[in-house]
């Protein structure tokens, strides 16, 4: 399965299940979270490493995550809303805008958000999520007798000189969300066939695949999962997104979090790429002078098998291990190491530079000539 032609996909996947919330400048990324605790002692080091001289493998959950979020989840209910709210003639009109947008590179906006403005938003649309928080009129599409509305004919938003108001954010938030469903709405989502895994499975599969890898408790955060078939096999893949509740407040207070990537093989089951994506991480690039010690330093190598062997629990043996040459990776301060098994499939383990803490850990399997 080609990693590339999944991800590719994830844009109309995101849109039509719901994965992303806001386009332009409402909500920039969807992220998952624990809240961290920083202060890790220099000397959490594990039992089973003092004893068995195992190097120290760095999880990113060794910062001893917490999670701060209700007792019962909050349900989101902009789904019921949209359905009963949004009218044909609406549908037509964001058709007809969304075809114009085709010809266009991106929308325009009068200027930028402020940064104010841009954490009140988060806030407001994890209430307009959660709490049923709604405006009072819908965003204007045409130049009037306000200050903020939307020129469709040119594909421009019109901000005022002024901060914006609540309720001015809510029109944008409410119209974005209702954008995007009727974009979903012509978007005909691949279905999982008979031999594929479920919905059901694929979620329990990516939690268990987190929890083993990253030492977190997945069972209070919100975790979607949408199924896409791709590449030119047209192989299905189930890909699966942890985040937490009310994530815009967690921002506005600038608290670092995680998000879990997970992509499910559909038709075996089989976990083929598990990441943790640290959006607040400060990334330590890697110069030549650092790989050069970094390929002396066997310790790299040990922390990938001990990263297979003991997290992953693959009892597999080893056939060697790796560093990928790859100056892709020394620009995103990552040490990639091939960890190649007996039977000739393969893990690809992404470790932070200087940490060794587990970034990715990505399965190839073995190919039929290999096999026979």
């Amino acid at each position: 399965m080609n990693r590339n032609d999944v991800k590719s996909a994830l844009g109309v996947i995101a849109i039509s299940g719901g994965l992303l919330g806001l386009s332009a400048f409402a909500v920039p990324h969807i992220v998952a979270h624990t809240e961290m605790n920083r202060q890790v002692p220099e000397a959490h080091v594990s039992y089973e490493q003092q004893h068995t001289r195992k190097p120290a493998v760095q999880l990113a959950s060794s910062q001893i995550p917490v999670l701060k979020i209700e007792a019962e989840a909050p349900v989101s209910t902009i789904q019921t809303y949209l359905e009963r709210t949004v009218t044909e003639e609406e549908i037509k009109e964001s058709n007809a805008y969304a075809e114009k947008l085709r010809y266009m590179d991106h929308e325009i906006f009068t200027r930028e958000m402020t940064e104010q403005e841009s954490k009140r938003q988060l806030i407001l649309d994890d209430q307009y999520r959660f709490d049923g928080l709604r405006p009072k009129q819908k965003l204007p599409m045409k130049a009037g007798n306000y200050e903020f509305y939307l020129d469709r004919s040119k594909a421009t938003y019109v901000l005022p000189k002024r901060a914006l108001t609540d309720e001015e954010l809510l029109q944008f938030i409410d119209w974005t969300y209702r954008f995007n469903y009727v974009l979903g709405l012509s978007y005909v989502k691949p279905q999982p066939d008979q031999k594929d895994i479920g919905e059901a499975e694929a979620l329990s599969k990516a939690k268990e695949s987190v929890a083993r890898l990253f030492d977190v408790d997945l069972s209070k955060m919100e975790g979607k999962a949408s199924y896409n078939k791709s590449g030119p096999e047209q192989k299905g893949v189930w890909f699966v997104h942890f985040q937490p509740y009310r994530v815009g407040a967690l921002q506005t207070q600038g608290k670092p979090y995680f998000m879990y990537n997970v992509f499910i093989d559909s038709l075996s089951g089989t976990v083929i790429d598990s990441t943790i994506v640290e959006l607040a991480y400060k990334r330590t690039p890697i110069t030549a002078e650092m790989n050069g010690r970094i390929r002396q330093d066997s310790s790299w190598l040990q922390a990938a098998r001990t990263i297979v062997a003991d997290k992953q629990g693959d009892t597999r043996e080893i056939a060697g291990t790796s560093i990928i040459k790859d100056s892709i990776y020394d620009k995103r301060g990552v040490v990639a190491v091939l960890v190649k098994l007996k039977d000739g499939s393969s893990y690809t383990a992404e470790l932070r530079y200087p940490e060794k803490k587990l970034r990715c850990l990505i399965y190839t399997p073995a190919s039929p000539a290999s096999k026979s």
